[in-house]
């Protein structure tokens, strides 16, 4: 399939001894004689370039420009102006605007071929680096997901089927324990596809998405009763009892009781996983001026400065040294429910010490 083209150019001749030569050049080209127009043929003809003039009656070519960029189907187009003029403040604001190259009139035929066809090498390299990042998205996930789908749905079904084999064989005692691990198993697949379709949702929360009031709305109380209740059904769900010292200040949160409930048991879950054996999870909570601290602390594996740049879904510190459950969700899911709600994420870690989770969000007024 060849390369499609299209030009807005208000001069004829111009016009068509442009897409005539292209033509020749075996470039597929598609003409339009105003902004309105071009506009309009770039929304149903989809090229691969644009090529458009600035100084046209009615819609100029800077907001031919605007309307391509903010159309998110052409949003990543090349666009090169044709100008008859090379004043800065022109050059300037079309760059401003997303602008991939200018061209100054009169320009021979072989200066416009070498500007087409840099742009459309840059962009077959933005292309192949995506979707090289897109590949290796898909591989980490997929590598992931087998181990974080098949370790619990292994567990139940082994257990299952000793129950099935051999129930006459078991005690209750021993019957309840293996149903109990069979519960564990199940609330560990669910907490993992739950998160999975969260994230799915948060990447696409934005203020006109139909779900955004939802992430971004609604106040609750903060107390020491609230940080227990996440306690105890992080417990049930990591079948461990915690050590933890809770020092919380009761204060009203500018947040929803829903998405305080994930961000406390995010931060908690990944505090007990992080943590040395048997080691202490210390929660405190205060006011501030206008925020509310809430800091998550454990002793455990150090998190290294380099990773707060790594906190994106499906990415894991460390894996291929230390084993862990997750998708490596959790981080991503707490920051982009923080960022929605006004609020700040921190993470302070110090090697064979302290690790803390700062979460600062918003009071409710009055």
């Amino acid at each position: 399939m060849s390369t499609q083209i299209l030009i807005i150019e208000d001069e004829v001749q111009i016009r068509e001894n442009i897409a005539e030569w292209l033509g020749l050049n075996g470039f597929d080209v598609e003409t339009a004689p105003d902004g309105i127009q071009g506009v309009t043929q770039a929304i149903l003809k989809q090229p691969d370039l644009i090529l458009c003039d600035i100084m046209m009656p009615g819609m100029d070519g800077h907001q031919v420009l605007e309307a391509v960029r903010g159309n998110r189907s052409l949003a990543s187009v090349p666009f090169v102006f044709l100008t008859a003029k090379a004043d800065m403040t022109d050059l300037r604001r079309g760059m401003a605007l997303g602008a991939d190259d200018y061209l100054t009139k009169p320009f021979t035929s072989q200066n416009l071929l070498l500007a087409i066809q840099a742009r459309l090498q840059r962009e077959a390299l933005r292309k192949a680096s995506l979707l090289a990042q897109l590949n290796e998205q898909h591989l980490r996930v997929a590598q992931t997901a087998g181990h974080e789908h098949n370790t619990p749905l292994g567990g139940i079904i082994g257990f299952t089927n000793l129950l099935i084999d051999h129930f006459d064989e078991f005690d209750r005692e021993d019957t309840v324990s293996m149903l109990e691990m069979i519960r564990v198993c199940g609330l560990r697949l669910k907490r993992s596809l739950d998160n999975v379709r969260l994230m799915d949702i948060l990447k696409c929360a934005n203020p006109s998405h139909e779900v955004y009031l939802v992430f971004t709305t609604g106040q609750t109380t903060i107390d020491s009763e609230t940080i227990e209740k996440q306690i105890q059904h992080v417990e049930k769900r990591q079948d461990q009892e915690i050590n933890r010292r809770v020092d919380v200040a009761t204060a009203q949160l500018r947040i929803s009781d829903d998405n305080l409930r994930i961000i406390l048991d995010e931060l908690l879950d990944n505090a007990v996983k992080f943590s040395d054996k048997a080691g202490l999870v210390a929660v405190t909570g205060r006011q501030e001026t206008d925020s509310y601290l809430l800091a998550i602390s454990n002793e455990g594996r150090f998190f290294k400065p380099e990773d707060w740049t790594r906190i994106e879904p499906y990415s894991q510190f460390d894996r291929q040294q230390y084993e862990q459950q997750g998708f490596g969700l959790g981080l991503a899911i707490v920051k982009k429910l923080v960022e929605l709600n006004n609020g700040s994420l921190e993470i302070e870690s110090q090697p064979d010490s302290w690790t803390t989770v700062a979460v600062r969000l918003p009071l409710q007024p009055g």
